[in-house]
């Protein structure tokens, strides 16, 4: 409405389904227009662009198919359109204009007054009429063209005059557009042809007649050069609707015009002037803007902002990054002091939704200054356990994640259990299994050595991929544990030739005890205070626990995933071991070591040791074949593992070597018997 620029709807719907070809599944009943996108990124350049080169460019495209003749024979391309957008992502405000580019040819058009269709034919005509569009909504193209779903936005329309009275007007076919010429040249007298489209406008003629104008203007004059001067041609506005459907909007009534144009406009080399931006709310030329923030889930936002962040770095980057991949990981953090924490933070940052602490200890008055998700309220009174207020922290920053706290004791090894915590201990065994089971990365993160034990079997037992985090004073230890073979029934790798039981595979990765030839015993007895608490420079946790969760993220990105080899130098690597394939994130170490006095990482690889009293096969089977009555043994005996696994055999051959050995080169003279 011109006057109160009242909001009507659109007849143009550009919906998710528009991008993808062919335009599958589009009902008979509506009319396929193709169109072009342009998106600009940022809102400078939206405003900035050359508008009115764009509707060149595509007023130019039009005019191409209308000189060369495939305008007929597909005349979807008549109705082209251009939409420039904006996406404000993060404040999820979206700026666009759409542009319907038509023909403004000079000397203008000129219309008669339109005349409403039941004045020119009786109901059963235009029953035929609508029928016929019906049919040819369902037919195959026309020879030569391209197939094109939906119904036709144009078409042609052949009647017949009975008694030479217009009321008698018998409609003979409704056919494609590309049968308009031949019927208006070729046709005998008495009869008529009409140019149809299917009119957006309900009151007016809308402007893609002014195109439709243009191309028959044009095949007039393809069929005779010489043709100059004006030319009266018969538009049918078809506003009627599908069979069997109700009216159309209030007011829409199909209407016959008689529009006059000069030939020659339509005759020239170079496309005529076109005009289309559509016209904002206010009535002027300019985009429009939807606001969707107030609309939108506070949640569902922050989702969408995290999403996009990581997005980003795909889209503007590195093209094969996965974030789908990363933010699927289920991750179990075994720990929820500064590591777990850290670690946490990291984990949301790369849009992880699901994570789990573990831990049994509660929030002390030191934690806060080092530990990011916990407060000095917390503190008070000393009840509050950590891991639920890490989760519960975790759902503040970030209400999208599903971040679940258990409070819960890790049984290990050198703390004897006694009868009446029997039952507790089997059942915190139990419930760590589930977890590590029911999650795709673990993460050890606790303070002391033998608490890692546990967590170590079980993941290797159950192939999930484990990462190790600890810190020294101002050196760190980031490591991801080797996962044993996928198939049952390989014998332990002995002679340091083979991983998995064959000659030429790859050796396994180690674990955390690997490199260890003592087994884990109780550390926390006789503790000084500087042994009690976390004794090393604050920022050295921030660090290990950054590269923990990037080495989760470009080990996910290896081709073999967990099961990748440690990237080494290509002059280390033997000649018979090929490459094991690349990260699209970098190198895939197998240890990090970090000293903060010289500012150094080191890439160290430690293979599996056949003696290891945590991943080993003769542990691992032995846990298989006994569980918790092996668990209890190694919780209260302190040589078991040692003499399981062949440590303590390995420790008495030593030393028995060790006897045998003459330290003094030197005979002794004689008096020096005694010294």
């Amino acid at each position: 409405n011109k006057k109160s620029h009242a909001e009507v709807a659109s007849p143009l719907c550009v919906g998710a389904d528009a991008f993808s070809s062919g335009a599958a599944g589009v009902p008979p009943s509506l009319c396929v227009v193709p169109g072009t996108l342009v998106n600009a990124n940022t809102l400078e350049d939206f405003k900035d662009w050359d508008k009115a080169a764009l509707l060149r460019q595509v007023a130019g495209t039009i005019w191409e198919d209308v000189c060369s003749g495939r305008a007929l024979a597909e005349p979807h391309r008549l109705s082209r359109f251009l939409l420039l957008t904006f996406a404000d992502l993060k404040t999820h405000r979206f700026y666009y204009w759409f542009a319907f580019p038509a023909f403004a040819i000079t000397p203008p058009f000129r219309a008669k007054a339109p005349t409403p269709l039941p004045a020119v034919l009786d109901p059963a005509q235009v029953d035929a009429l609508r029928a016929g569009y019906a049919h040819l909504a369902a037919s195959p193209p026309a020879d030569g063209a391209e197939p094109h779903a939906g119904a036709p936005a144009f078409f042609a329309v052949r009647l017949s005059a009975s008694g030479g009275t217009g009321a008698s007007l018998q409609v003979e076919e409704v056919g494609q557009l590309s049968k308009w010429a031949e019927w208006e040249e070729d046709g005998p007298a008495g009869q008529q042809a009409w140019l149809a489209l299917c009119d957006p406008v309900p009151t007016h003629a809308g402007w893609p007649m002014r195109n439709l104008l243009v191309a028959a203007a044009a095949a007039v004059r393809r069929r005779d050069a010489a043709a100059t001067g004006e030319r009266a041609f018969r538009v049918l506005c078809f506003r009627e609707p599908p069979q069997g459907a109700a009216t159309l909007t209030a007011g829409a009534t199909s209407a016959l015009y008689e529009v006059t144009l000069s030939l020659d406009a339509a005759g020239g080399d170079a496309a005529p002037a076109a005009v289309g931006w559509e016209k904002n709310t206010s009535g002027r030329a300019g985009g429009r803007m939807m606001d969707l923030s107030s609309q939108m889930d506070p949640v569902a936002i922050a989702t969408s902002s995290v999403e996009l962040n990581i997005q980003l770095m795909r889209w503007r980057l590195m093209p094969a990054l996965q974030p789908q991949l990363v933010a699927s990981q289920r991750c179990l953090l075994l720990g929820a002091g500064t590591l777990g924490c850290a670690v946490a933070r990291c984990l949301l940052g790369w849009g992880v939704k699901v994570i789990t602490f573990v831990d049994s200890g509660t929030v002390s008055y030191s934690n806060p200054v080092r530990q990011s998700l916990f407060t000095h309220e917390e503190c008070i009174g000393g009840q509050t356990a950590k891991a639920p207020a890490a989760a519960a922290a975790l759902r503040r920053i970030f209400p999208g994640v599903q971040a679940r706290g258990v409070v819960m004791g890790i049984p290990m090894p050198g703390h004897h259990v006694g009868r009446d915590e029997l039952d507790g201990v089997h059942a915190d065994a139990a419930a760590l299994e589930e977890l590590i089971a029911s999650h795709d990365a673990v993460f050890l993160l606790t303070d002391t050595r033998e608490s890692r034990w546990l967590p170590t079997l079980l993941a290797t037992v159950l192939r999930k991929p484990t990462f190790t985090t600890a810190l020294g004073f101002d050196t760190f230890l980031v490591m991801r544990h080797g996962l044993p073979p996928a198939v049952e029934g390989f014998p332990p790798a002995t002679d340091g030739t083979s991983v998995d039981g064959g000659p030429g595979r790859r050796r396994r990765l180690g674990c955390y005890f690997c490199n260890d030839v003592v087994a884990p015993a109780n550390s926390m007895t006789r503790r000084t205070l500087d042994q009690q608490c976390t004794v090393s420079r604050p920022g050295l946790s921030m660090v290990a626990s950054a590269l923990t969760v990037e080495l989760l993220v470009t080990l996910l990105h290896h081709p073999r995933g967990p099961d990748a080899d440690a990237d080494v130098p290509a002059e280390a690597r033997p000649e018979a071991q090929p490459s094991d394939g690349e990260s699209a994130l970098g190198v895939v170490p197998h240890q990090i070591r970090g000293a903060l006095a010289f500012f150094r990482h080191d890439c160290m690889v430690g293979h599996a040791f056949d003696k290891c009293t945590a991943c080993s096969d003769t542990v691992t089977h032995a846990y298989r074949a006994r569980g918790f009555d092996f668990l209890l043994e190694a919780f209260n005996g302190g040589a078991f593992l040692e003499e399981l696994t062949g440590l303590a055999q390995m420790h008495r051959e030593a030393e028995a070597a060790l006897e045998g050995l003459d330290l003094f080169d030197d005979p002794v003279e004689e008096g020096e018997e005694g010294f």
